[in-house]
């Protein structure tokens, strides 16, 4: 499928907004991403508003990298509440991506899409936070539809709608040191690869194809591939899964690639393996998951490393 490039979607397109981690400490967390190299938000306290209009507090709280497509985001729970506590179940499997985002410009139209494909969906959540744009106070306005809890074990699968894009996507947020650019492919480990894609595809609003002798869903801007243990284990040095199904990977376009290794070499971030092509830092570096930065140019990373295996 033809790339995108731009952020927000128009009419039945759906992108990969974000991808989201799930940390014990959030600070923690910003501060290596920091060192990775990522310009990161400050905190925010997150908000659902109820069916009376009023605010009431999800007992989550996050920080942003925000790219030039796409973000990266942390998430830690700061108390109790359904979405707080779905958020410390999935840390005992692992700390690392469990947040898998995407977005469409209706998202009323896509509610109506899933409920006539029969898939269970949690009632839409009103996001609402106050926010500074040029010196005055305004919102951030998002409705986020969630798959409910264990309908899919890949992760916390959401879609969503940014009703005020000019006041999320702003000036000077977007330029990191490790020259990150575009979120671009993720790799998820799985124990049955035909199983899990039938189960996705519907949710994608995508069919399945073999890129790189990899099952992709690839959508108008974004790309999930699914691959076995024994497939990810040739093209990660060290993998290991600490269970499955396992967010093992994420692709990040740079604007230029040599800037992005002079960066890590700067910042004694070293990689698992690299080339030409790609640097791939290890998880114990990136909060628990692979991070395989590469030339935006370069097209389905995954499916080119994979081949290359």
């Amino acid at each position: 499928m033809a790339w995108v490039n731009r952020q927000s979607p128009k009419g039945p397109e759906i992108f990969y907004d974000h991808i989201g981690y799930f940390v014990h400490d959030l600070n923690q967390a910003g501060h290596q991403l920091e060192k990775l190299g990522f310009q990161i938000s400050d905190t925010n306290i997150q908000y659902n508003e109820d069916a009376d209009g009023i605010l009431q507090r999800t007992h989550t709280s996050n920080k942003l990298a925000k790219l030039n497509l796409g973000f990266i985001e942390v998430l830690a729970a700061t108390g109790k509440s359904p979405l707080a506590n779905q958020l410390t179940n999935m840390l005992e499997r692992y700390q690392g991506l469990h947040v898998i985002a995407l977005t469409n410009a209706d998202i009323n139209a896509t509610a109506k899409r899933l409920a006539a494909a029969g898939l269970e969906m949690q009632d839409p959540a009103h996001l609402r936070r106050k926010v500074i744009v040029d010196g005055k106070e305004t919102l951030m306005v998002f409705t986020v539809l969630r798959a409910k809890p264990g309908t899919y074990p890949e992760g916390r699968l959401q879609i969503l709608t940014n009703h005020t894009p000019e006041n999320f996507w702003l000036p000077g947020e977007m330029d990191h040191g490790n020259r990150a650019d575009t979120l671009t492919d993720l790799l998820i480990c799985v124990e049955d690869v035909q199983e899990t894609v039938r189960r996705c595809e519907t949710f994608f609003g995508a069919q399945a194809i073999k890129i790189g002798g990899i099952q992709t869903l690839d959508l108008t801007r974004g790309r999930f591939h699914f691959a076995t243990p024994n497939q990810v284990a040739k093209m990660l040095p060290g993998f290991n899964a600490p269970t499955l199904p396992f967010t093992c990977g994420q692709g990040l376009g740079s604007q230029d690639l040599a800037a992005s290794k002079k960066y890590f070499a700067g910042a004694g971030i070293f990689p698992v393996f690299e080339d030409d092509d790609f640097y791939c830092i290890g998880p114990e570096d990136a909060l628990g998951a692979y991070l395989l930065f590469h030339d935006k140019s370069v097209g389905a990373p995954w499916a080119l490393l994979n081949e290359r295996t």
